[in-house]
């Protein structure tokens, strides 16, 4: 499942926590969820069958382009982080599908 997690504005201007998700997500549904992402520095994706999450640590992370990856481990005790250039997470993950 790809889950993207966002705040929005809502028809009062006021902020939203908003969850999208879909199952059995194709290429291009992770190609636009990472679109997503690029454009906006406060957006989360969760790609549960990888136990992984992707998104900017902060704001200099967005204006550098260094993607956060949170991987969690199977027994989801813990995880592991590190910071990987946004395009080459962009190309390892569309090799996936």
């Amino acid at each position: 499942m790809l889950i993207l997690k966002y705040e929005r504005r809502n028809f009062f201007g006021k902020h939203v926590y908003t969850e999208d998700n879909i199952y059995d997500q194709t290429k291009e549904d992770v190609k636009k969820a990472f679109l997503f992402l690029s454009r906006n520095h406060d957006v989360t994706i969760e790609i549960q069958e990888e136990h992984t999450v992707y998104f900017w640590d902060c704001v200099d992370d967005f204006d550098n382009r260094k993607l956060t990856v949170r991987k969690f481990f199977t027994d989801k005790i813990g995880y592991e982080e590190e910071k990987k250039p946004f395009e080459s997470v962009k190309k390892e993950i569309y090799k996936e599908y």
